[in-house]
């Protein structure tokens, strides 16, 4: 079964380190001071990532995920669509998916859809739109009422794609969002729309509401037997639907990292590990605010595993096969048996994290593009 295989990487400032995380952040991780961050530094970060951008496009990877979060030294991009246009600009083939722009944060929907389709015909009709909730710190740092997170998605949602499949003007009142004139002159290239992905990490309500909408779901940090039951539940929700499905409905994210020999991947993915004990910490209040999410999504989110969650060490991770290092032929076994197992279409690579050294990781994207993916295509 052939896959397509992206590549992603939050573009971590780096310069974060753990004794000073440890003297200085408090209750959550956005409450870190941004008196830490030097703008010049970010600057030459920035600079590595596109370069790895512009070398996984060379080199074969079918795409570039990008994402956002906000106040998170994890994380330094705020705006998931500034990004992709940064990938449109230094790709030529790739496809661009943004996973996602955290709408029910916004107060003008129809500015994230002329974004995005400004975005689509930079680049030639290469955007996958991924729209996601955000965790509760998005909206607490946005001063927007977590318990209103899920209805505001829902009506963001639905004059987005209003937005981009109807002529204007028209006029637009909802619960949330009311705008006197639509009418963006900007409109993207594919049609009716750039297809759209949810990414979710298995709670019961982002699976069912992908597959109600016949939308492709990409699990981003599940364990490999959740993901297995959220993929069923997803293709039998989506049938029930209405909906025609296959491998390319459904997608996986994994941090993985390939190097010439398993002794100097193994060695480079520690780095998965960076700062894991500070990079989700928050306070209840601020990580699971009453009315954000209900109490069956709450029980499945125990097996969500990403840093600062489990309390997994990093062999335990690696024997999960929930974090993949090693070289060419340990990454392709691997990565094929979690392809047959999930009958996934898309596998996301997770490939850079904290200071992994940019020589380390552009030989890791060279070695993907000739090795792996190509194996990977593969039956």
């Amino acid at each position: 079964m052939s896959v397509q295989v992206y590549w992603f990487t939050e573009q971590p400032y780096s310069h974060t380190s753990e004794e000073e995380l440890a003297e200085h952040q408090r209750e959550s991780y956005f409450t870190l001071s941004n008196r830490f961050f030097d703008p010049v530094k970010a600057h030459r970060l920035y600079s590595q990532y596109h370069e790895q951008y512009a070398r996984a496009d060379e080199v074969g990877f079918d795409g570039i995920m990008t994402n956002e979060h906000h106040n998170a030294w994890w994380c330094m991009k705020p705006s998931a669509n500034i990004d992709a246009t940064a990938i449109a600009m230094v790709t030529s083939r790739c496809k661009i998916a943004i996973l996602g722009n955290v709408i029910p944060v916004t107060d003008n929907p129809v500015r994230i859809a002329e974004e995005i389709a400004m975005v689509d015909v930079i680049s030639g009709g290469r955007v996958i739109s991924g729209f996601v909730r955000g965790t509760p710190v998005e909206s607490i740092q946005a001063n927007v009422n977590p318990a209103d997170n899920m209805e505001r998605f829902q009506e963001a949602h639905d004059l987005i794609i209003k937005t981009w499949t109807s002529d204007g003007p028209f006029r637009w009142e909802g619960k949330h969002f009311h705008n006197r004139i639509v009418n963006p002159w900007m409109k993207p290239i594919q049609k009716p729309h750039p297809p759209i992905w949810y990414p979710g990490t298995s709670s019961v309500e982002s699976v069912v509401w992908a597959a109600e909408r016949g939308y492709a779901y990409m699990s981003l940090g599940s364990l490999l037997d959740v993901a297995v039951k959220t993929n069923q539940l997803y293709h039998e929700t989506a049938q029930a639907a209405g909906f025609d499905t296959g491998p390319e409905q459904y997608g996986y994210l994994v941090r993985a990292f390939v190097a010439d020999t398993d002794e100097r991947a193994y060695e480079m993915g520690k780095h998965f590990m960076w700062n894991e004990k500070y990079r989700f910490k928050s306070i209840e209040e601020h990580a699971d605010p009453p009315g954000y999410r209900s109490r069956d999504a709450a029980k499945i989110a125990s097996n969500r595993v990403q840093p600062g969650f489990g309390g997994w060490t990093y062999d335990q991770l690696i024997e999960m096969d929930n974090l993949i290092v090693g070289n060419p032929d340990t990454v392709i076994r691997k990565l094929r048996g979690i392809r047959d197992e999930l009958k996934a279409g898309h596998i996301l690579i997770y490939g850079h994290e904290g200071p992994m050294p940019h020589a380390d990781v552009m030989r890791s994207i060279e070695l993907w593009g000739t090795k792996v993916i190509p194996a990977l295509k593969e039956p």
